[in-house]
């Protein structure tokens, strides 16, 4: 995969006590948007009060948008090689009960370069981008907590401690707090972000087992006893358990060991695990949350700062990922724009991220509600049910593009007023070899014009494509297989305008047409100040 490309803009130099971005918490969520803000030209700096990048596994899944936005970074070759592709999930109702299996890598994912969950550890995730942001000139400061935001008009001041009590006042341009759900920096700010209790109680480990069971794919078990998903790590005969246990008493807690953990397994799926080296065990009580904005004047809140729910489906990390990649480009445009377009474009982030991540909360506490009931016979019927209903073609294919994140659309907000605004540029294979993906502008705008066969290529140089890069595709693309029919960009409106972040700004017959809807919805100096 060619990611030369991806070479970093050098960032403006900032005044001495000056940083354009400050950013709290250095999990996945804060390490792509530091390593964003150097991307796209901007000082950063990034604090986090732990003492160092943790080694526990914690989120497991990346979907394919979230390596379609690695691979834009240039870091998706790193994830792929510490990753492991799910080859299936097979679906039982309990021990002796239907199963079905899902050919996840034979499912229609369409347009992508990443048709796959991708089994990767958080903390061998974060190595990536820890690694990643260190050689685009970057680190992290460890042991160095937020305290207080002092101000925040003209520039945010904030206070920070470094271990040893040694405090500092650092002026930013911008702050995102990045740093978890118990924020302090949502709380400085005074958002809001109310938890909901989802009734149900979890345990994950992670442990080694020599079961014969195909060590790529996932197991899930809908017992009546409660869930049970052993889930395929990298590293050769380690799993991911997750199971809903009854909650204990108030102020107990379980055991996880490998005797505890072979019995659950035992129960709900009939298999003699045989555990051994338990590495990491958590157990929590489920809570689903929205904050109540994203952003307050010069702040910003990304990942589980702005949003908390249960693991199944694997969503959270990757919603974060998505947040930052969404957000930096975003400040990096605000100076060439006048003072009323960069506030539609910064408000855009919260209008765009806050439905996303509200539909992904209420999504996923559904599913969780339904797995988790505490009626028996509910489950029960749910163990005979749903094996069968996942047979289905027609869902089976929600576990690929839709679970992978590639059919999100920004369809409110100030930037989704032009016609086609807001659905993900797709990224066909074309004529010739490669990716559409591949020929974009590395961090900038790009128009794409889907030409006719034989048509001849437009004149690139005239002042009508505002000086920006243009793909042009000399012949008409057949969707793939399980992609939406703008795959093809059928109807005539074959020129688009494509964002930096790989969405799609607007859709016309001509850079004119889409000209004018884009002047209107962010701004006269959209076009002309946006050099690749």
């Amino acid at each position: 995969m060619n990611t030369s490309q991806n070479a970093p803009f050098q960032p403006r130099p900032a005044r001495p006590g000056e940083v354009d971005v400050l950013v709290v918490g250095a999990g996945p969520t804060g390490l792509t948007a530091a390593c964003e803000a150097l991307r796209h030209g901007l000082s950063v700096r990034i604090i986090d009060r732990k003492q160092g990048r943790s080694t526990h596994s914690k989120a497991l899944v990346t979907h394919a948008r979230t390596l379609e936005v690695f691979e834009t970074m240039g870091v998706a070759d790193g994830m792929l090689a510490g990753g492991v592709p799910f080859a299936a999930l097979n679906a039982h109702g309990g021990p002796r009960r239907r199963t079905t299996r899902v050919d996840l890598l034979g499912l229609p994912w369409g347009d992508t370069a990443y048709p796959f969950w991708l089994s990767i550890p958080q903390d061998a995730t974060e190595q990536v981008l820890e690694d990643h942001l260190n050689r685009l000139g970057g680190a992290v400061e460890w042991g160095t907590s937020f305290d207080e935001i002092l101000n925040g008009d003209d520039q945010v001041e904030a206070l920070v401690t470094r271990d040893g009590g040694e405090t500092e006042r650092v002026s930013a341009r911008w702050l995102i707090g990045c740093d978890g759900g118990r924020s302090r920096v949502r709380d400085q700010v005074g958002l809001r972000l109310t938890r909901r209790d989802a009734g149900a109680t979890f345990v994950l480990a992670d442990v080694k087992s020599s079961v014969p069971i195909a060590q790529n794919e996932g197991y899930a078990y809908l017992d009546p006893q409660g869930l049970l998903l052993v889930v395929p790590m990298p590293e050769p005969e380690r799993w991911r358990i997750i199971a809903h246990v009854p909650t204990p008493d108030k102020g107990s807690q379980l055991t996880v060991d490998a005797a505890f953990l072979d019995e659950l397994i035992r129960q709900r799926s009939g298999m003699e695990f045989g555990s051994r080296d338990v590495k990491w065990t958590s157990q929590f009580n489920l809570s689903h949350g929205l904050a109540n904005h994203f952003r307050s004047g010069r702040v910003f809140l990304a990942g589980d700062a702005a949003h908390i729910h249960s693991p199944v489906g694997g969503q959270g990390l990757n919603t974060g990922v998505q947040d930052a990649h969404n957000l930096l480009w975003k400040l990096a445009a605000v100076d060439r724009l006048d003072s009323a377009a960069a506030e539609r474009l910064l408000d855009s982030y919260e209008a765009e991220r806050r439905d996303t991540a509200r539909g992904m909360v209420t999504g996923v506490a559904r599913v969780t509600t339904a797995l988790t009931t505490r009626r028996t016979a509910i489950r029960r019927a749910l163990g005979r049910l749903a094996p069968r209903i996942l047979a289905r073609s027609a869902v089976q294919s929600k576990l690929g593009r839709t679970a992978g994140m590639l059919d999100l659309a920004y369809s409110s907000g100030p930037l989704a007023t032009a016609p086609g605004a807001g659905r993900r540029l797709p990224n066909p294979e074309l004529p010739g070899g490669g990716r559409l993906y591949e020929r974009l502008s590395p961090a900038g705008w790009s128009w794409v014009v889907w030409g006719r066969p034989g048509e001849a290529r437009p004149d690139l140089s005239t002042a009508r494509w505002h000086g920006l890069p243009v793909v042009f595709i000399a012949s008409d693309l057949v969707a793939p297989a399980g992609a939406p029919a703008t795959a093809a960009m059928p109807d005539g409106k074959r020129v688009a305008l494509v964002r930096p972040d790989r969405y799609v700004a607007a859709r016309g017959s001509s850079p004119e047409s889409i000209g004018q809807h884009i002047l209107q919805s962010i701004g006269q100096h959209i076009l002309q100040e946006f050099p690749a």
